[in-house]
């Protein structure tokens, strides 16, 4: 090695010069280097654990809509009272906030003439806001009648006491709501056809943790593939949430139900 290499070896080496900025420095820029680091790890963390949330919900959800595929179809439906107490307990509404929720009270008429306990014609003052095209159901005074013919104009062909409900006479003026939810009395009350189905319940995971369930059933109506309308089936939507924080949503699952298949 030469002499002038082995100069510039020896400087090389040299520590001298080497002051407490340059430490500070070197300090500085590992420092941010390992807390990008451990960032990364607890970002890693954060998914994972929300990951394997959104896995346990969903599989919630899947269980759920399979528990209400091996009932009977004329038990699928929610207790009108339970569902109200569940809306006004809450403040501000979640539930009755969810696209799945359906307002029976927002489509009204009345009665026009009267109708006997017997009669399958009902004539109404008005059919604004009603489907355009049959079936569908309304509600009188607490019977539910399913209209087969006659939408679009305000001479219907119903079906009398439908979804348990019984015959009943109305008189002029009777209020006329589209029922756009799914309604059964409770089981707890007795009486056929009936349902066990709550509107909203907690459920553990598999890791453990609660998670609160809602169920949602309305009216839907299929069609062919040409645009014709057919008969109402059951819509049913499960929504899995976060107990404390509900308007955190991790699971939605929405399945049809129709009375011909039982799907």
């Amino acid at each position: 090695m030469s002499a002038s290499s082995r100069l510039l070896f020896a400087r090389g080496r040299d520590e001298r010069g080497f002051g407490m900025v340059e430490l500070v420095a070197a300090m500085t820029i590992m420092m941010i280097g390992v807390l990008a680091v451990f960032a990364l790890f607890q970002s890693g963390l954060v998914q994972l654990r929300r990951a394997s949330t959104i896995t346990t919900a969903g599989a919630l959800a899947d269980a759920e809509m399979e528990r209400f595929r091996a009932v009977r179809y004329e038990t699928l439906g929610l207790d009108e009272t339970e569902v109200a107490a569940l809306v006004t307990a809450e403040d501000p509404d979640v539930y009755a906030a969810d696209d799945a929720y359906a307002d029976d009270t927002s489509v009204t008429t009345t009665v026009s003439g009267g109708i006997t306990a017997s009669a399958t014609t009902l004539t109404v003052s008005s059919a604004t806001g009603f489907p355009a095209t049959a079936e569908f159901r309304v509600k009188v005074e607490g019977e539910v009648l399913i209209v087969t013919a006659g939408a679009g104009t305000t001479t219907w062909t119903v079906e009398r006491g439908g979804d348990g409900t019984s015959p009943a006479i109305h008189n002029a003026g009777a209020v006329v709501t589209l029922t756009e939810r799914v309604a059964l009395a409770s089981c707890s009350g007795g009486g056929s056809p009936c349902t066990s189905v709550v509107p909203s319940k907690s459920s553990t995971g598999a890791d453990g943790k609660s998670y609160r369930v809602d169920t949602f059933m309305t009216w839907s109506q299929v069609a062919s593939g040409d645009g014709t309308a057919g008969r109402a089936v059951k819509k049913l939507t499960v929504v899995v949430r976060d107990p404390t924080s509900p308007y955190r949503e991790w699971a939605r699952v929405t399945s049809i139900f129709d009375e011909a298949t039982g799907l």
